[in-house]
């Protein structure tokens, strides 16, 4: 029986989101594992993203703080405080959190239930029953703003909300130094974002409004250009346009006097972390109208035909700008990491008096990593070669292996010791495809045999491809699978890949032990 593990936190998300849900996370964690608290990250697959990329990179960058644990929704483990970032990803997730369990739960609402043209993103009803049959527990609702509490009580007012928002925390950058003046010669108008069409105007003249096309002004991109250039038809001369993650946004905004963000018309901003970012270098804001909720007079507020107006303005009253930009900063300060270590211990959980003090650590074990029994899987010529090379390396980490070769009748005859044979569709009298199925139900109830005896939680699928009965027999399953494939083989399966933990593509110079390494660092399982 395997021994639960206690955590202070566990933040649960969709960790391939790369904005602002992934950046608020790791803010939290960040000030977690400086207060001394035990974090448990645990990724959940949504609905939100459908494609095969990795982690975000402001997850990567956190996951080796003090305190720190990655867990996956397999695993036995308690937390003082549950938090769930964005409702879709806890409703559209396939994962059952069967041995997860929390004193509180808390559902951080930081996407608006309903945008600006009446489009539901999410049940909030829906997805309360299911956060209650997930984890027993009634889930503490808390909009990070009044923007997006404003959405869900539109859709329903049957689910309580927390009374004050979860409001990002935010760390103010090194080097965020009161401005003293302009940055060049004439305005700079900048913006960053991701580039999601959400993001941009919805039409040419909104645009150019906002971003013009003239020498009076100099206009700096970040995050790319593509969704204006499709609507406007080219991207402007008179343009700098870095593409996304070109540059630290901090970098960028102290080159920036006049931060200007104008969207699509439907959108809204749960909070506006980007806007915050701008705030907290200095620069003078400007926000849709809407916005004025979050930021008060830390910003200034214009339609996008009212942008320039306001630019002009201040530009031709220095003081007027610098008394703006210091406004902008000392709200900026207010977000800060004490914030969020306040309203954990309002949830009950212990936050040592002292800070940047050693984290407690929650995993039950002495410390060292636990072995991790692995089945895998030869599945044709190269891959059995490859397999058997990676299985000695598993083994020699004290993890428990066992190798099945996925062959015809003749190749049979070839297996080494201890390997266990899979037959192909070629085993049986009948073509697969013209036949009734026998081959299918013979090998997903062999491997579901063959996991159950292993007491398998990874199973590693070496070859150019998955048969669908691999994937069949794993379904539903608490285990993580690792495709691994020939770099020079078929077209990846994009269809195929986004059912796998991770993938990874080999050369014929890949060697057992890199893959094995591979292998543990993108693993999930006891990290």
């Amino acid at each position: 029986m395997q021994t639960r593990a206690e955590f202070d936190v566990v933040q649960v998300s969709d960790f391939r989101l790369p904005g602002g849900t992934t950046s608020s996370i790791a803010e939290e964690v960040r000030a977690q594992s400086q207060a001394g608290l035990s974090t448990a990250l645990m990724h959940a697959a949504g609905s939100v993203t459908g494609y095969p990329i990795p982690w975000s990179t402001h997850i990567r960058r956190i996951l080796d703080l003090p305190g720190v644990h990655v867990a996956t929704p397999r695993d036995t483990l308690h937390a003082r405080v549950l938090v769930i970032r964005h409702p879709t990803v806890i409703w559209s997730t396939p994962s059952t959190f069967d041995g997860v369990t929390a004193d509180q739960v808390v559902v951080v609402v930081n996407h608006a239930a309903i945008d600006g043209g009446g489009t539901q993103h999410y049940d909030v009803e829906a997805t309360d029953r299911r956060v209650r049959a997930l984890f027993g527990k009634d889930p503490i609702w808390a909009p990070i703003g009044p923007v997006v509490r404003g959405t869900v009580l539109q859709q329903t007012t049957a689910v309580p909300l927390r009374e004050t928002d979860w409001v990002n925390i935010f760390q103010m950058p090194e080097g965020a130094t009161l401005r003293e003046g302009f940055v060049g010669t004439k305005p700079v108008i900048g913006r960053h974002s991701r580039p999601q069409p959400g993001k941009w105007p919805d039409t040419k003249d909104d645009i150019l409004a906002a971003y013009p096309n003239s020498a009076d002004y100099d206009v700096q991109i970040l995050g790319g250009a593509k969704i204006a250039r499709r609507k406007i038809g080219w991207i402007p001369d008179r343009w700098t346009v870095i593409p996304f993650g070109g540059e630290e946004p901090f970098d960028f905004l102290r080159r920036i006097d006049f931060w200007v963000y104008m969207h699509h018309p439907d959108l809204r901003e749960a909070f506006g972390r980007a806007a915050m970012e701008a705030l907290a270098a200095g620069c003078v804001a400007i926000l849709p109208p809407y916005m004025k909720e979050l930021f008060g007079d830390a910003a200034l507020y214009a339609e996008p035909s009212g942008v320039l107006t306001l630019v002009d303005e201040h530009w031709s009253s220095p003081e007027t700008f610098l008394e703006q930009s210091r406004r902008a900063q000392e709200f900026a300060r207010g977000f800060s990491p004490e914030m969020h270590l306040r309203r954990l211990q309002e949830l009950g959980v212990e936050v040592p008096e002292e800070r940047d003090v050693a984290p407690r650590d929650r995993w039950p074990s002495s410390g060292a990593e636990q072995p991790v029994a692995t089945v895998l899987l030869g599945l044709d010529s190269a891959g059995q070669e490859l397999s058997r090379g990676l299985a000695r390396e598993l083994r020699r980490s004290g993890a428990p292996v066992v190798t099945g070769q996925l062959t015809d009748e003749a190749a049979h005859q070839a297996l080494q010791d201890g390997e266990i044979h899979l037959p192909g569709p070629g085993a049986f009298n009948t073509p697969e495809e013209q036949g009734d199925g026998t081959w299918r139900r013979y090998t997903v109830q062999r491997l579901r045999l063959l996991l159950e005896a292993a007491d398998a939680r990874r199973v590693v699928s070496v070859g150019g491809s998955v048969p669908e009965p691999v994937m069949e027999a794993l379904a539903g399953r608490p285990i993580e699978h690792h495709w691994v494939r020939p770099e020079d083989g078929a077209p990846l399966d994009v269809q195929l890949a986004v059912r796998m933990s991770a993938v990874t593509a080999v050369d014929a110079e890949t060697a057992p032990e890199d893959l094995a390494r591979t292998i543990h660092e993108e693993s999930t399982l006891w990290r």
